[in-house]
């Protein structure tokens, strides 16, 4: 039984250090616990939708967070109490009895906390060492902890700074377009170029931190989502029209910044969005020169549409004036 103990233990300590400093240091996305954490905690928020309204929506990404902080908590924790457990005698109180399960539980959250409060001790070299160990550990889980929390909110300011940009350029796909080219022109180069940074400056947040995907906004004015269908629907106007356009070169390289985001939205969230494939059926298609090009609009519409149906949108939101 100890060497089972201490097999469990040791397993789920190597899985949620993995997970957690994958999590924050790598920027490379999350690791397998707290992307499955998040997919569970977003459904729960999406169950509570419907019962509670879209207010929930304001919960949501505070809640993949705190979850997926508790489960690393509950790892750690729980990995660390097996592996105490597996020689109940080697961690002694004050009397010099051993600790009880209660006991070694109450050891393992204060050498977690590093609190070090005394009145229990290892009394092997081994579980000394491994106090000690975890006890940095903790300072170390904490600070990097509210570093990744830190970063996230900043990602999240970047995210939010982009989708009142676009809402603010146009309450519809066709009165953005409209304004573009009405505009001055200097001021349509530098809301182009502002844009396109933004986009680009998220869809790099958006993969380090892909816990900013679930953070959704009750009001649709303030929906990510819509207003980044909306801006996409823009561009198709703008860039499959026929008509003479002066900007077509910078809408080209903004397209392409946008087109990079919803490749990683499909790579890496399919399993959040209601990606369907049937897009062009609900509106009609601007004209096309070519089935290549009508094949390209159609997917990039199913996986726009797929993320505001994951906000209960849809393309009636898009097209209508808030």
């Amino acid at each position: 039984m100890s060497g089972i103990l201490l097999f469990i233990g040791i397993v789920l300590l190597l899985i949620a250090i993995h997970d957690f400093f994958f999590t924050t240091l790598s920027g490379s996305g999350t690791g397998f616990v707290s992307r499955n954490i998040s997919i569970l905690s977003d459904k729960i928020i999406q169950f509570c939708v419907k019962i509670f309204g879209r207010k929930t929506y304001n919960y949501n990404g505070l809640f993949v967070n705190l979850m997926i902080l508790f489960f690393w908590l509950l790892l750690i924790w729980g990995g660390l109490f097996l592996v105490f457990s597996s020689n109940p005698e080697a961690i002694t109180n004050s009397s010099g009895k051993a600790a009880n399960f209660w006991e070694r539980l109450y050891f393992t959250s204060y050498t977690l906390s590093t609190l070090g409060m005394g009145n229990f001790e290892p009394t092997t070299a081994i579980f000394e060492l491994l106090t000690g160990a975890f006890s940095f550990f903790g300072f170390i889980f904490f600070t990097s902890s509210m570093t990744y929390f830190l970063s996230v909110s900043s990602a999240l300011v970047n995210k939010r700074t982009l989708s009142k940009s676009i809402y603010h350029l146009g309450k519809s796909p066709q009165e953005i377009a409209n304004n573009i080219l009405n505009f001055d022109s200097s001021f349509s180069y530098q809301q182009i170029s502002e844009l396109r940074t933004l986009i680009d400056k998220h869809s790099v947040n958006h993969y380090a931190y892909p816990v900013v995907h679930f953070y959704r906004q009750s009001k649709k004015r303030d929906s990510f989502s819509i207003n980044i269908a909306r801006l996409d629907e823009a561009l198709s106007i703008l860039l499959y029209s026929e008509e003479e356009n002066k900007y077509r070169e910078e809408l080209n390289i903004l397209r392409s910044s946008l087109s990079d985001f919803l490749e990683d939205m499909e790579n890496n969230f399919a399993s959040n969005l209601l990606i369907g494939d049937n897009a062009g059926d609900s509106y009609n298609f601007p004209s096309l020169n070519s089935k290549e090009d009508e094949k390209e609009l159609q997917k990039r519409r199913n996986i726009v549409e797929g993320l505001f149906r994951s906000e209960n949108y849809t393309w009636e939101d898009i097209f209508a004036k808030s």
